[in-house]
């Protein structure tokens, strides 16, 4: 069986390899406004089937259009896989280099190495069921439920990246 969202992740870690980050959280905060709008986007998709709302082609869901969100919610999974190996698994331990090495953030770092496996599997988990096209009301509800699992997971990794490195509130 082809593990494709472990593919993309190390293709985002090997694409990251050629251009490191500085120390800092710069990229997490950065990831974290784009997962943030994707979590919104899939929200109001959700709130818009539910409500038998049309969504017009060209209307913004942070990042997507209305047209191309089936596409989008399709390579989910991937693309957040990706995303983990290019800018959040990196700007995590990035922010260890922020705090100052000691052995303190050397375990931070290995526990933000573990998160971000155990997102990658899960992403492997849930992509069949949220890359197989449904023409169910129920079907798309559950693959949109899936999606969004996904994105607060990283999203929470995030967040616990930033309070566990001990940035202020201000570099956020």
């Amino acid at each position: 069986m082809t593990k494709i969202c472990h593919k993309s992740f190390a293709s985002g870690k090997a694409n990251r390899e050629l251009n490191p980050l500085r120390a800092g959280g710069y990229k997490l905060t950065e990831s974290y406004g784009t997962w943030r709008r994707r979590y919104d986007a899939l929200n109001v998709i959700e709130s818009a089937l539910e409500d038998k709302i049309e969504i017009p082609a060209d209307y913004e869901l942070g990042g997507w259009t209305g047209a191309d969100w089936p596409t989008e919610l399709e390579r989910l999974p991937e693309d957040l896989a990706e995303d983990i190996g290019y800018r959040i698994l990196p700007g995590a331990l990035s922010l260890c280099d922020y705090a100052k090495a000691t052995p303190e953030t050397a375990t931070l770092a290995a526990i933000a190495e573990r998160k971000a496996s155990d997102i990658v599997n899960t992403c492997e988990r849930y992509r069949p069921s949220i890359t197989r096209p449904t023409k169910r009301y129920n079907a798309t509800l559950n693959r949109i439920s899936s999606a969004r699992y996904l994105v607060i997971q990283v999203l929470m990794m995030i967040e616990d990246s930033f309070a566990m490195a001990n940035v202020p509130l201000s570099l956020r």
